[in-house]
């Protein structure tokens, strides 16, 4: 699809608070999604030492992909870009949950097969 014809649906989507929108046709189909900026803490106050990892998308949260073994578990030590699982969402393409820094998985909130909201805290990393 040309980016032309895709211009006119970024542009409303920019304008809702929709954060996904999906489309498939059977033949055809897309995803977009907004990119929202972290919120950063005011000035004068320390900086947490807990991350939050929030969800992306609206859809089913998976502690892992079929047939591996379960990624974000408490107490673990991740580094930044690791995967922490999955959000299936109903455009098919999976969500991959990524550490946005390295530390240690202090809490999980989720557990597998759970449906999540955009914007819910999934998991609680220590710096």
């Amino acid at each position: 699809m040309k980016s032309q014809r895709l211009q006119p649906v970024m542009e409303w989507l920019k304008a809702t608070d929709l954060a996904t929108v999906s489309y498939n046709d059977g033949s055809f189909g897309f995803e977009l999604t907004t990119c929202p900026v972290p919120a950063a803490p005011p000035p004068g106050l320390p900086a947490s030492r807990f991350i939050p990892v929030c969800a992306l998308a609206v859809g089913l949260f998976q502690s892992n992909a079929p047939g591996q073994p379960k990624l974000g578990d408490e107490g673990l030590s991740v580094k930044e870009g690791d995967a922490l699982g999955q959000i299936e969402t109903g455009a098919g393409q999976p969500h991959v949950v990524r550490s946005p820094s390295a530390g240690r998985v202090a809490r999980v909130f989720v557990s597998c097969g759970q449906a999540v909201q955009y914007g819910q805290p999934l998991f609680f990393l220590e710096r």
